[in-house]
């Protein structure tokens, strides 16, 4: 009798449960929208479709990619190479007209030296500032975690000030102390930028460019000026960087070896396939200003 009731039970249970079900699937219209702080998130499908071709940020979240305001000075067209002796600098603030001449320079750092018996590391934090104390260049200098090298062009009253563990900084006013820092307009598909500041038209041709890699010690970003005080600001997000990517050699090798699983190999197949598929281009008009920070390479592809 008592088993006979609860077949009962769970019979009636069971069709409520279904005729609920059925009435709110009836009424079912789609997952429900995302809602942050019990509003819905409306989507912007022009800044999305703006990321997604140029990596290029909306103009509403680019406060959150500037960490200081940045000088005038950036907009203005580069300076050229001179003759000038090098110079050294340690940590302290330069005054440039007064402790070194303005021009355009490669700023270049002392390696540091990790062999047990000697242990000497050398980092530079280096800012450069204008008379209103706005940013004008800003990088850290060191192996491995840092960047060693950097194309600059130092304006008279723009200050220099270098921090950290023994800093030595080597400031070059010729352009044949780098190969990297020739001049870029030869008819050559790729062309790669070091960290500093450049000119559209001079440095580099104007056009449509892919970006072809990043390496960098962490995600950086372009910022590129136009007009009087236009600016875009691109992501260089650490997935350009083909130092992640498995080749298809290695992989298959790796996965003959049995040192990586079959799950591995498809993920290495994958991010390699989106490498190739999501490479950002960048439009980039004569007169612009670039300034790049904290990045060894950004490889460029002309289109």
């Amino acid at each position: 009798m008592l088993k006979h009731r609860f077949k009962q039970i769970s019979k009636v249970t069971g069709l409520s449960f279904t005729l609920i079900l059925l009435s709110g699937c009836a009424s079912y219209t789609g997952f429900r929208a995302p809602r942050y702080d019990g509003q819905a998130i409306e989507q912007d499908e022009e800044a999305i479709q703006l990321y997604q071709a140029h990596s290029q940020i909306d103009e509403e979240d680019e406060a959150l990619y500037v960490r200081y305001p940045l000088s005038a000075s950036l907009w203005e067209p580069s300076l050229e190479f001179s003759d000038n002796e090098p110079v050294e600098l340690n940590e302290g603030s330069y005054i440039v007209g007064e402790d070194l001449p303005e021009g355009r320079v490669i700023l270049q750092s002392e390696s540091s030296d990790f062999s047990p018996d000697r242990w000497i590391i050398h980092t530079a934090n280096v800012m450069i500032t204008d008379g209103e104390e706005a940013v004008v260049f800003e990088q850290h200098f060191q192996d491995d975690v840092g960047v060693m090298q950097a194309v600059v062009d130092l304006r008279e009253g723009q200050t220099i000030t270098v921090t950290g563990n023994d800093p030595i900084l080597f400031v070059s006013y010729t352009d044949d102390s780098t190969a990297a820092s020739e001049p870029l307009l030869e008819e050559t598909e790729t062309i790669t930028l070091l960290a500093g500041h450049y000119e559209v038209g001079n440095q580099i041709e104007a056009g449509e460019y892919t970006i072809e890699g990043v390496i960098s010690p962490r995600s950086s970003e372009l910022y590129i000026f136009s007009g009087e005080s236009d600016q875009n600001i691109i992501e260089l997000h650490s997935r350009l960087n083909p130092y992640h990517l498995v080749s298809e050699e290695d992989n298959q090798e790796l996965l003959t070896l049995r040192q990586i699983t079959p799950d591995m190999f498809e993920m290495n197949e994958l991010n390699r396939e989106r490498f190739e598929e999501t490479k950002p281009t960048l439009i980039l008009t004569e007169g612009d200003t670039l300034y790049l920070p904290m990045v060894n390479q950004l490889i460029l592809d002309k289109n």
